[in-house]
């Protein structure tokens, strides 16, 4: 199956790749889509029908693909700091997982629509409850 996603559009969405960046890049676009569809199976089939952009879809897969090509230094970490004199180095790791193709809550919205459930409550029906909060100190 094609991939998702072009190597195209991740070299314009980020800057043109070296040689080392574009194998990478292209290799985590295959490995990108099969997650997506192992996630969505029908994600082709509702693209072709119409229900489900394409290029919303790319926009998943070159963000998967970027997260995972752009890494810092330190392997799991989401972010790292270098100093130079007289030399620092600082990482703040991801968590535990080490999937550098990392599925976001609004990857998730693309897909499924909004990724988190709104709050939903049942109240009684009102009453007459406005004696309970008359106060006996304030009558005359």
């Amino acid at each position: 199956m094609a991939d998702l996603a072009q190597i195209d559009t991740v070299a314009a969405a980020w800057r043109p790749l070296t040689s080392a960046e574009a194998t990478r890049a292209t290799y985590y676009l295959g490995s990108a889509s099969r997650k997506i569809r192992r996630h969505w199976p029908d994600v082709d089939s509702r693209i072709a029908a119409g229900t489900l952009a394409a290029e919303d879809v790319s926009d998943v897969v070159v963000q998967m693909v970027l997260g995972a090509v752009d890494v810092v230094p330190v392997r799991g970490a989401k972010s790292f700091s270098e100093g130079v004199g007289p030399m620092s180095r600082s990482a703040t790791l991801a968590g535990a997982s080490t999937d550098p193709l990392v599925l976001e809550d609004w990857m998730v919205a693309v897909f499924e629509g909004r990724s988190t459930a709104l709050p939903q409550s049942s109240m009684p029906p009102s009453g007459n409850y406005e004696g309970i909060f008359v106060w006996p100190e304030g009558r005359s």
